[in-house]
């Protein structure tokens, strides 16, 4: 049995690399293989059918998923498939099927967004099916989109007056009514009903799914997605909506289904879920239910006192608490408000809209100083969402000073300007893109500028001075009038001195203008003060740059490490003395070279980090010693690397070759054995035959070498390149005095049986009769 199960494995692990490869025909191949293996596999069907379908073969496609539905009619996938082969294939009345049963599975699996997916193939294919239009309109009334939900009933209202079901015809038109009172096109089509005037057949329908911010799980849903228009929303309106969305997958979750939502981590959690009873847990999620419907219709003292209620019965959810939180923001409770609010803050996509309505609930009740402050976390967070990935941990971090700083503020006109100042930035619908351009109106257009934070600028009292005068020195430096812009920034520092990225724009202008030691001066300068007012990362950031444009500059490098270690971050102040023992060893200075090294392995090995570090770091200190011919120090290192990596190809190398050096020729041959038998088993000849060409040319009277390389050269059925190797031995060993050993070499040509067979036959003949 393991060995089948083995045959199934490969087979479908070749299916899988030769699918990544889009290599369809060796994956059907494959996947073929592992059917063989398991005939009745699932996981075998699905992939040999979608194998198919991206070849077009469609028909076989089709016979691979109806045979998965039959094995695993759970899995809604192979229905989805089928029904979109159908449809290919021009059988609408086929694909409609299972469509509907694809729709049913991923409901279940609370994967709204596929099943109403399948519901709108439906309605495509045919426009007139009542029991997709039914699910459609249910499935957007429970997730609050009732425009699409009306929609939808109004479309069965039609299509049952066309069945003669009058009465249910009104029922759903009035329901329609309901949820949208003053929908013009409800209150027509009920008129139309009473009147018993026919209404229009549905249209087919345009291709919708439910939004929802989750990965797209194939390129024609990443192309869809791309080619959507975006809708511009303010902050505390995206999380809105985010919390509806989520909200309404809670729903269909029950408390235990599987969501197929944003991601795993915003899955409903129910406070202790083993030990919550299973009464409990409906409760809570009935109690969910009808605060996402009171919602839908608008009653927020409703929804909210089901949320509540959905939470005192175990619901633990950051979209929960963002909505009672907005909710009761807007009422009296705000001490609740701020509570729940505090709590979705936890949530990064929560964070900048809770962060918000906090610090405009706290200004509202007249606590100032906790207004700025949470409106300057607010600029954090979205200062950092408009760079680049890599770059923001860095830029949430430079806030830390900037909001402590103005924590110790006391002048209510300044802090009300501020507080304005973060909302007109914020609170708006393309307030990404407004962010974006205030950076560039704070930012100095030179290669290589630091990103400086908006709050910096925004709490600085001659902000809008510092503002006009970086959009001088931009207009300056983008024309060439580098001394010009040099002026501008000289004046600029006359009102504000202490606004020290004015200072670094002055480096960076001195560096466009070639004059290197003015600017190295006026960076150490900036380091030196950021660090004496207690904000090492923006110490680090300039010293970074320093050492980008003077690499050789030893101090810099030197305060970095310093920087570094006081700020705990180990890792980085290894890397920088690994990087400042390289300048010692490019200047030729082997002892302080070696040093800083040494300092920089006590360190990784002080502070736990990674082994890596400490084996690149143990390889130059090896080469220091090579180096300074001290050989016997430099294996002693080499067999510390082996203790530390087994593995190490160079390690091993670099010991054999100084055991040599040492004249330790016998236990460098028993090294060599080892190595070369590790090579082997790791399927790495080649590496082997490159490793001992070397010590052949290295070492050309060590005979030995050459016998190993031969039978290297066998083993790879290079007989021509053996029969040279052996050649050479026997003339050396002739050369040597040594007959016997030549004549050996020489029958192990024979036994290679070479063409000029006879001639090596006459020598051994020659040699046997001269002895």
């Amino acid at each position: 049995m393991d060995e089948i199960k083995n045959r199934y494995q490969e087979a479908m692990n070749k299916g899988h690399n030769a699918a990544w490869d889009q290599d369809w025909q060796r994956a059907a191949d494959f996947y073929r293989q592992a059917l063989d293996e398991a005939p009745e596999d699932p996981n075998a069907l699905v992939s040999l059918g979608l194998a198919l379908y991206e070849q077009g073969l469609y028909d076989q496609s089709q016979e691979y998923y109806s045979q998965a539905q039959k094995i695993s009619p759970e899995n809604p996938l192979a229905y989805e498939k089928s029904s979109q082969l159908f449809e290919l294939l021009g059988r609408n009345e086929d694909a409609v099927a299972p469509a509907l049963k694809a729709s049913e599975l991923y409901l279940q699996e609370g994967n709204i967004a596929k099943s109403v997916e399948c519901l709108v193939r439906i309605n495509r294919v045919d426009t007139t099916n009542l029991p997709a239009h039914s699910r459609l309109a249910l499935i957007y009334e429970k997730t609050g989109r009732e425009q699409q939900a009306v929609t939808e009933f109004l479309i069965v209202a039609s299509l049952l007056q066309h069945q003669g079901e009058i009465e249910d015809a009104k029922q759903a038109a009035e329901h329609a009514l309901e949820l949208q009172p003053s929908s013009r096109e409800a209150k027509d089509t009920l008129a139309l009903i009473h009147e018993g005037v026919p209404l229009p057949l549905p249209v087919p329908s345009k291709v919708e799914t439910i939004e929802h911010p989750t990965a797209p799980n194939s390129l024609d849903e990443q192309e869809h997605i791309e080619k959507k228009p975006i809708l511009e929303l303010d902050p505390i309106d995206e999380a809105r909506q985010l919390a509806l969305s989520d909200l309404a997958n809670l729903v269909f979750e029950q408390g235990g289904g599987d969501s197929n939502g944003r991601d795993r981590d915003h899955q409903a959690t129910w406070d202790g879920v083993s030990g919550l009873q299973q009464g409990e847990q409906k409760i809570a999620s009935q109690l969910l239910q009808t605060a996402v419907i009171s919602q839908g219709r608008g009653d927020e003292d409703e929804t909210a006192e089901k949320l509540q209620q959905a939470i005192d019965a175990g619901l633990d959810h950051p979209a929960v608490y963002f909505d009672l939180g907005f909710i009761l923001s807007k009422g009296d409770r705000l001490e609740s408000a701020m509570r729940y609010l505090q709590r979705s803050i936890e949530d990064d996509s929560y964070a900048l809209a809770a962060r918000i309505l906090i610090a405009r609930t706290l200004r509202f009740k007249g606590q100032l100083n906790d207004a700025a402050t949470n409106y300057l976390e607010a600029l954090r967070i979205a200062d950092a969402l408009i760079l680049p990935e890599e770059q923001r941990d860095d830029m949430l971090r430079m806030y830390g000073p900037i909001i402590e700083a103005e924590s110790k503020q006391s002048d209510v006109e300044a802090k009300n300007g501020l507080c304005d100042l973060i909302e007109e930035l914020l609170f708006r619908p393309d307030w990404q893109h407004h962010l974006a351009e205030a950076r560039g109106e704070y930012q100095i257009d030179v290669d290589g500028a630091p990103a400086i934070p908006v709050g910096e600028v925004l709490t600085n009292p001659q902000g809008h001075r510092i503002v006009e005068s970086v959009r001088t020195i931009n207009q300056y430096a983008r024309t060439g009038f580098m001394r010009s812009a040099m002026e501008e920034a000289y004046f600029a520092i006359q009102f504000a001195p202490t606004y020290l990225p004015l200072h670094t724009f002055m480096g960076e202008l001195l560096l466009k203008q070639e004059h290197l030691k003015e600017a190295i001066e006026k960076f150490s300068t900036i380091a030196q003060t950021y660090r004496a007012r207690g904000e090492p990362l923006h110490a680090v950031k300039v010293l970074q740059r320093l050492i980008k444009a003077a690499p050789m500059d030893l101090e810099a490098r030197m305060q970095l490490i310093a920087l570094h270690e006081e700020m705990n971050h180990y890792d980085e102040a290894i890397k920088e003395k690994v990087n400042l023992a390289g300048v010692y060893y490019n200047l030729a200075d082997l002892s302080r070279a070696r040093e800083v090294y040494l300092e920089a392995y006590q360190l990784a090995e002080s502070t736990g980090s990674s082994r890596e570090f400490s084996i690149e770091i143990l390889h130059n200190l090896a080469d220091i010693e090579m180096q300074s011919l001290d050989w016997k120090h430099a294996e002693e290192i080499y067999e510390q690397i082996r203790a530390l990596k087994p593995d190490d190809p160079q390690a091993a190398e670099k010991v054999i070759e100084l055991k040599l050096r040492l004249g330790q020729d016998q236990q460098a041959q028993d090294e060599l054995i080892n190595y070369l038998s590790f090579m082997e088993t790791n399927g790495e000849n080649q590496a082997a035959l490159s490793f001992i060409g070397k010590l052949v040319d290295d070492y050309p009277d060590r005979t030995y070498f050459r016998e190993i390389k031969a039978g290297l050269f066998l083993k790879e059925g290079q007989g021509e390149a053996a029969i040279k190797e052996y050649d050479a031995i026997g003339e050396m060993l002739l050369e040597a005095g040594d007959t016997q050993g030549a004549l050996q070499a020489i029958e192990a040509i024979i036994n290679l049986n070479p063409p000029n067979k006879d001639e090596y036959q006459g020598i051994i003949e020659t040699l046997i009769t001269e002895e």
